[in-house]
């Protein structure tokens, strides 16, 4: 009996495949675990470098060069959830609509309105009012589809946002 290796299609496979990729190496083991931990990183998990090191068999020095490597020639993970939630904007709705959101999060950041709400309603809500000044069909109930949350969460911060931005 045959088995073939199946191509993982998991979110963290196909990032380390488009890590690798850009990165112009093929079989390095050490470009590959600083890759994992690449995008570990991205998805939030906390997994340390040398234990990915030691899942690949390589010692911990040759990873964080790898991974320093990659960070010098631009391929690093966003710093936060909302960096990602911006770059998702930019690639839908283009970088006018993404600069409204991201000017509309610091005017709000600044004012101690985004204590304590999660960055997908908070985007979302924000995506709505961009969408509005640039002329979009845009309503809450698609934002909130969009970033999978509640349209009550979204339709909460577009009336709380309302108050700190016309203070």
């Amino acid at each position: 009996m045959f088995t073939y290796w199946q191509r993982r299609d998991d979110p963290l496979s196909r990032c380390i495949e488009e890590v690798v990729s850009s990165a112009g190496g093929g079989e390095d083991r050490c470009l590959l675990a600083a890759a994992e931990y690449l995008c570990r990183k991205r998805a939030g998990e906390a997994t340390s470098m040398d234990k990915i090191a030691a899942k690949y068999g390589v010692s911990l020095l040759c990873v964080y060069r790898k991974y320093s490597g990659l960070f010098q020639v631009g391929i690093r993970y966003p710093r936060n959830r909302v960096e990602q939630l911006l770059e998702q904007v930019r690639q839908r709705y283009g970088p006018a609509v993404a600069e409204e959101v991201e000017s509309l999060y610091a005017v709000l950041k600044s004012r101690g309105a985004l204590d304590g709400l999660k960055p997908e309603g908070v985007v979302a809500a924000l995506l709505y009012y961009a969408a509005k000044k640039h002329g979009l069909r845009y309503d809450s109930h698609r934002a909130a589809e969009e970033f999978g949350v509640h349209p009550e969460t979204v339709e909460k911060n577009i009336v709380l946002f309302q108050w700190y931005l016309q203070r």
